[in-house]
């Protein structure tokens, strides 16, 4: 992997695409498991609301929790390097999301948007990078997340008409992921073929950036004898809840320092 031709793709354009990132059995142990755990949270609301209602639709929020199969991408090994590149060597998962786009159905994320919400603003160097993987293959017919090039390295929102004339198509096949500067404006294109486009979402960040949700706590607080995934999943940055809490978790932070010598 050229990773000089990758971080400068990343730097200038805002994205940059990685081939065969996953195996073909990993692709389909993971979009099974992004089916199954769907049609969990799906049920978690249906007596309650439609999740139509908040935009909710097919995004798969946090499969992590409920499979080990996702380390296979969360903590990938071709994408993983690259993030430390960019984000420096102590950065959280902020969040994990599937998406599932199905055929000539309007889609939560086909709006034009960046992944920190309500935020335009420039950074240098990136405090957050997405990890897509795709899943099934992203051509034009499927849906493929369109871009637009640039867009991380200016300050507030485009114009719809400029984004529709200069956003670009990011075509890939199953198994490869696009890294993107979190701050690009993109978009789910319109999947007009006649199966679902599948995609796993990450997104990075520098630890003083909150998780979407309580990755610790979806966990039960069972922290990973991985110091790495330790601090990736974000055991070594939430938020205390009192005073004890703290001097626990810095106690826990310092048993494993001893253990690891």
């Amino acid at each position: 992997m050229d990773v000089k031709k990758h971080l400068e793709e990343l730097d200038i354009l805002g994205y940059t695409l990685i081939k065969e990132a996953l195996s073909l059995e990993e692709i389909e142990e993971l979009k099974n498991e992004l089916e199954r755990i769907w049609s969990i949270q799906e049920k978690e609301t249906e007596n309650i609301f439609n999740i139509k209602e908040i935009a909710e639709n097919n995004i798969v929020r946090a499969p992590l929790a409920y499979s080990e199969s996702f380390i296979k991408a969360y903590n990938n090994s071709k994408t993983i390097p690259l993030i430390k590149e960019v984000l420096g060597d102590y950065f959280i998962l902020s969040q994990e999301n599937g998406v599932i786009v199905h055929p000539n159905l309007t889609h939560s994320q086909n709006k034009w948007h960046r992944d920190l919400s309500h935020m335009n603003f420039v950074s240098d160097p990136p405090l957050v990078i997405n990890a897509f993987f795709c899943l099934t293959n992203f051509t034009i017919e499927t849906g493929a997340t369109q871009l637009l090039p640039h867009s991380h390295k200016i300050n507030y929102e485009p114009s719809t008409d400029y984004m529709n004339n200069h956003g670009i198509s990011i075509e890939a096949k199953a198994g490869d992921v696009f890294l993107f500067n979190s701050m690009i404006f993109h978009r789910t294109g319109i999947n007009i073929s006649q199966g679902k486009r599948i995609g796993l979402n990450h997104i990075y960040t520098k630890y003083i950036l909150k998780q979407q949700i309580d990755i610790p706590a979806l966990l039960d607080f069972k922290s990973p004898e991985d110091p790495f995934l330790n601090m990736l999943l974000g055991f070594d940055s939430r938020v205390p809840t009192s005073v004890l809490d703290y001097r626990l978790i810095r106690k826990a932070s310092s048993d494993k320092k001893k253990n690891n010598k």
